[in-house]
């Protein structure tokens, strides 16, 4: 884990100091250094610096930024989350003090029509229906024992800090790479090519034949242009030796001596990961946005329980409230490599 640096004690000095002497200024620090901590993924760590300073001029201690500049440091730079679901949802924001919010699929688009000097514009009648999503509670809690304050046991209680942090952000994974599996699970493109071919030449006649297939399928659904768009490949890492190559044979003849390979003809980044929903041999290629959409109601927020009397445990519940929907699983195509 590296060398715990002097910050990463003055945390624990504050937290002694909160639960012990019951000093408020040392309780709020923790607090938010604690939280800073629990969102270090979703941002880069300058980013969260610079969010930091923002939050230590509405009134913080002038040592929080030291703390919340170092704290964990050596822990934030070594960890490795999965954040790579975000490339296939959009982001939409609630409306004040609701927990739904409402995705349209429209039947019948809009037509454009050429207007003559004072005539009107004719009104499109739009029919379709609407998908409601939700947002739901995600809660943990973090226990330290009185010894591990008490006695400064920053190792011990770093180890439960990054071990709680990474529950929570792979729960969050989980639950949005599981719409995506099951959406794929509905358009699966067979394993393309001739006996004869080589495994490379099926690889790249699947995934050529998978963007068609999802391209066309978008193509009247006011997405825009669906023949260009980029899409996003999730792919286990079993996977990479394969798709890496199908991909190097866009600019480079690997049949050199021999017929020409096949190419890869479309605009495709892949992302590679060890999320269980996305199994090795079973890709999952998304058209990205529109009706796949997300909402996070409250990021990862910490509240402090008084220390319990019988078990002299102090305890940092965290709550965090979002919600991700696929309204339109055309969006999802799943290959099939074998």
């Amino acid at each position: 884990m590296g060398i715990i640096c002097k910050n990463d004690r003055m945390f624990f000095d504050d937290l002694f100091k909160a639960i012990e002497q019951g000093d408020v200024a040392a309780g709020s620090r923790v607090k938010i250094a604690f939280q800073a901590f629990a969102n270090a993924p979703r941002t880069k760590i300058g980013k969260q610096i610079q969010a930091m300073k923002k939050i230590q001029a509405s009134g913080v201690s002038t040592d929080f930024s030291i703390l919340t500049k170092d704290a964990f440091s050596v822990t934030i730079e070594e960890d490795n989350f999965d954040l790579g679901y975000e490339k296939a949802f959009r982001l939409v924001t609630l409306g004040e003090g609701q927990d739904t919010w409402e995705i349209y699929n429209v039947a019948n688009g809009i037509t454009f029509e050429k207007v003559e000097e004072g005539q009107r514009i004719q009104v499109n009648k739009l029919t379709g229906t609407k998908t409601s999503a939700s947002v739901d509670y995600y809660g943990a809690a973090l226990g330290w024992t009185d010894k591990m304050i008490r006695f400064r046991k920053i190792p011990a209680m770093v180890d439960l800090a990054m071990a709680f942090r990474n529950k929570f952000w792979a729960d969050k994974a989980d639950n949005h790479y599981t719409l995506i599996s099951a959406a794929g699970a509905g358009n699966v493109t067979a394993y393309q090519g001739a006996a004869t071919d080589t495994q490379l030449q099926r690889d790249i006649q699947t995934i050529n034949t998978a963007a068609y297939t999802l391209s066309n399928r978008l193509k009247d659904k006011g997405y825009g242009d669906t023949a260009s768009a980029k899409m996003v490949m999730y792919a286990n890492p079993n996977d990479k030796a394969r798709i890496n190559a199908a991909f190097r044979s866009t600019s480079v003849d690997v049949q050199a001596g021999s017929r020409t390979t096949q190419q890869l003809v479309w605009n495709i980044d892949v992302h590679y990961t060890y999320n269980s929903n996305i199994s090795s041999g079973s890709p999952q290629l998304v058209f990205p946005f529109n009706k796949i959409q997300r909402a996070d109601a409250m990021q990862p927020t910490t509240y402090k329980m008084d220390k319990d009397p019988l078990t002299l445990n102090e305890v940092q519940a965290v709550w965090a409230i979002y919600g991700a929907a696929v309204a339109d699983t055309d969006q999802v195509e799943q290959l099939t490599l074998s």
